[in-house]
């Protein structure tokens, strides 16, 4: 009996858990009946978003319900005005959705974001909306970040603990992670490529790649062994040393304490350098390209000689330095450089700084004088001869009192018909281009903002012609708030078309868009003597500039017409006196035309007036990140202006009346450095190692740093036969003369030494910041002038922006 009775228990039990499984079957068949759409969403890299930046938005999609037909929609709504105002701008990014019964599916799509919020994904049919899903972004980032490709998993990873605050996010990306748009891949400080095939990539993946080098990014290549896996699919002009084979060292004294070492074996590319070397074998060698730097390691970074030496960090953390902070090749204010102290604005803000200049368009014009005069001589024609001649033979002359007016009346109602015909349904588009050249590279950074003045209410269609281009809404600071439509816009991905909704007339509405495009041909040569920039820009374009200008330190000079295969001499005379250390005041750019902040014209009604208020803001734009004492862009910077559109715009259909202000900008090297005075600013210095704990953001070009030492270079390019002599460093910061003060109300002095290179060591000067320190004659390499600095503190200490002055002969 007592057997039955377990039997009967255990049959129970069994009858039980079925029961259990049963009503869990029947839950879960519930909620898949009630959400048939399943929606999972994955924003950033490892769910980690890098503010001001394209992220990727990865959506996955499993259908258990009937067919859907429709529309996948993205929205960041982090800048809606529900969220507090100002700024506010927000997109709608859209792309066709076909889900059948059981299917699923993987979307990637990139959405930008200046603020912690959320993103919306929504699946709409027809108007309905059949299923959403909300992401919080709360895990974001405003750091530097390094992009890993490698088919070792780990591998450089060391390059995440290299040393407090310095050390960037470290992402592992997958091929299928890579983008094929260089400004989705512009959210990486470095890209490091090593024991990755390469030639795996698509065309466009490596297109990118080799943009986003071109447009100021840094690569970092490893390759050792393995060192055709690695190059096989780059351009032979991104690599700094053209590689034949490899060997095999029994030990490297450079890397002290590393045994057997493969390294790949070649010949250095004109214009790469080795910075660290065993005997005549490069280990680590260096390339401008463009605007950016490749790094590349002779040997594989996954190889166990190096990957468990104890000195990996220390090295990674001088590769990462010189690859970011020392990145002298983008000295443009607004470059990538700048980023490193928070001084990158994204495409949404600068577009809202750029919204007056875009509603500033000039009245429209008259109609035609043939019109006017047409209309006039018919009004007279029916108002005398022929209403007479009618009314006469009708013998009705009586009738003179009615028929006269009603001529006016349909004489004027044709007066008006014929403005509106002709004027009144115009929209006006205001288009503004700026075109970032690199001499020597055909491909170009393009940003673009576009603002749209509509005569009617309603929904208005943007088209912005083939290519691929990343678009994003402009930031509004003003305006009509309540209207759930002021600042929002639908994007659809997969034709790049701009659906500004709800209108209203005659109310700014725009956008911004960027993409890498074919790059107007454009040469320099330049030279610099006597504290003086003077060379030739040649136009290979069939592009006509109205006039341009010339930016070199805190000078500038007008340049006339340049029209296709012209060319246009410059020469810029540098200041050589001023004191160090005082704040210059007005931004160089600000004085270049005259505008509403420089005393000129408030109201600016003519379009010569407009002009230069429109090509301050676009200066302003360009520069605006300037607070190191320098007041224009610390590389000498050609910007010619055009009045062509740079990007085809066609509105429902058609083309808009039209106004155009295009920028093309190119940096000029300093050529090389003849005789004469050698000004401040002209040789900047390049950070070259930071062995200190340092904060991320801040003020351009002023790095806060503690417990530790900032290592900088200054390399004079100087012509054959040339010396430089009786060298001073010259600190700006915006602090004033007495410089940073510290957290105990004292001015922060940090130790300072030079490079001795008679005695191959430091030694120390007397280091003063914001003022002008003399250092020795043996602190001067004999031969290339170069100059090494040092500054360090026990406790918290600054560097600010830093130049050399003396005297080559």
């Amino acid at each position: 009996m007592a057997g039955c009775g377990r039997r009967f228990a255990v049959r129970a039990s069994i009858a039980c858990f079925a029961a259990a499984i049963g009503l869990g079957t029947t839950a879960a068949a519930s909620e898949a009946a009630a959400k048939p759409i399943q929606i999972t969403v994955q924003v950033g890299y490892h769910n980690t978003v890098k503010l001001g930046q394209w992220m990727p938005v990865v959506v996955d999609l499993t259908n258990t319900g009937p067919a859907v037909d429709g529309t996948l929609e993205v929205q960041a709504s982090n800048t809606m005005p529900g969220n507090g105002g100002p700024p506010i701008g927000a997109a709608v990014y859209h792309m066709p959705l076909s889900l059948a019964t059981g299917a699923t599916k993987h979307v990637r799509t990139y959405v930008t974001e200046d603020f912690p919020g959320s993103i919306d994904v929504r699946v709409v049919e027809s108007g309905r909306l059949v299923a959403s899903q909300e992401a919080s972004v709360s895990n974001t980032y405003s750091g530097l970040m390094a992009a890993v490709i490698s088919d070792q998993a780990g591998s450089l990873d060391g390059l995440g603990i290299i040393r407090s605050g310095l050390q960037p996010l470290v992402v592992h990306l997958a091929p299928a992670e890579i983008s094929d748009s260089a400004p989705v891949l512009r959210a990486f400080d470095l890209i490091a490529i090593d024991d990755f095939a390469t030639d795996s990539l698509t065309e466009g993946q490596r297109i990118a790649l080799a943009d986003y080098v071109v447009q100021g990014g840094a690569l970092l290549l490893g390759t050792g062994g393995s060192w055709h896996k690695t190059l096989a699919g780059l351009p032979s002009a991104m690599v700094p040393m053209k590689v034949t084979g490899s060997k095999v060292l029994g030990s490297a004294g450079a890397l002290s304490g590393v045994g057997r070492l493969e390294v790949a074996t070649g010949t250095l590319t004109p214009g790469s350098s080795a910075w660290l070397a065993e005997s005549d074998q490069p280990l680590l060698v260096e390339a401008p390209v463009g605007a950016g730097l490749v790094e590349m390691a002779t040997f594989d970074w996954n190889q166990d000689s190096i990957s468990s030496w104890n000195g990996i960090s220390a090295l990674l953390r001088n590769v990462f330095v010189r690859s970011t902070y020392g990145n002298t090749n983008n000295m443009t204010v607004s470059g990538p450089i700048a980023g490193k102290f928070g001084g990158v604005n994204s495409l949404a803000t600068k577009g809202g700084s750029l919204t007056q200049a875009l509603a500033n368009v000039p009245a429209l014009n008259l109609p035609a004088w043939w019109l006017i005069g047409s209309l006039v001589l018919l009004y007279v024609l029916l108002a005398g001869p022929v209403n007479y001649l009618v009314l006469r033979a009708l013998n009705r002359r009586a009738l003179a009192w009615i028929t006269v007016p009603a001529i006016a009346i349909v004489g004027s109602a044709g007066a008006y018909g014929a403005g509106v015909i002709t004027k009144g349904t115009s929209v006006l588009a205001n288009e503004i281009s700026i075109v970032h050249v690199e001499q020597g590279w055909d491909r170009a950074y393009q940003e673009q903002y576009t603002g749209v003045l509509a005569p009617t209410r309603g929904d208005y269609e943007v088209a912005l012609g083939s290519g691929h281009t990343m678009i994003t809404p402009i930031y509004y600071y003003s305006g009509p708030v309540a209207d759930p439509n002021f600042g929002a816009m639908r994007v659809n991905t997969t034709t790049h078309a701009v659906t500004l909704p709800g209108m209203t007339a005659f109310t700014l509405r725009g956008f911004a868009n960027e993409r890498t495009v074919a790059a107007p041909q454009l040469t320099s040569k330049t030279q610099f003597a006597d504290g003086k920039l003077s060379g030739t820009i040649r136009n290979l374009s069939p592009l006509n500039f109205t006039d341009g200008v010339v930016f070199s330190a805190n000078s500038f000079q007008k340049l006339g017409a340049l029209g296709p295969d012209g060319s246009l001499a410059f020469s810029v005379q540098l200041p050589t006196g001023g004191a160090t250390g005082t704040f210059p005041g007005q931004p160089i750019f600000m004085n270049v035309y005259p505008n509403a902040y420089t005393g000129g014209f408030p109201n600016s009604s003519s379009d010569l007036e407009r002009e230069y208020e429109t090509r301050t803001s676009i200066l302003s734009t360009l520069m605006m990140n300037s607070v190191t004492g320098m007041t224009g862009p610390t590389a000498p910077t050609v910007v010619l202006w055009t009045k062509q559109p740079l990007q085809d715009v066609t509105i429902n259909g058609g083309h808009p009346r039209t106004y155009a202000e295009s920028a093309v900008v190119m940096t000029l090297s300093t050529g090389l450095i003849a005789s004469g005075s050698l000004p401040r600013s002209v040789v900047q210095g390049r950070v070259v190692d930071i062995d200190a704990d340092v904060s991320q953001g801040g003020q351009q070009g002023l790095m806060v740093a503690q417990g530790g030492s900032i290592s900088f270079s200054f390399l004079p390019a100087l012509a054959p036969g040339r010396h430089l002599t009786r060298v001073t460093i010259d600190s700006v910061n915006p602090f004033g003369p007495k410089g940073i003060i510290g957290p105990n109300g004292a001015v922060v002095v940090p130790r300072a030494q030079v490079w001795d290179w008679s005695r191959s060591a430091w030694v120390d000067i007397d280091y003063q910041d914001n003022a002008s320190s003399p250092v020795p004659d043996a602190a001067i390499q004999p031969s290339t002038g170069e100059v090494r600095l040092k500054l360090s503190s026990d406790g918290q200490f600054s560097s600010s922006s830093l130049s050399i002055t003396g005297k080559v002969q």
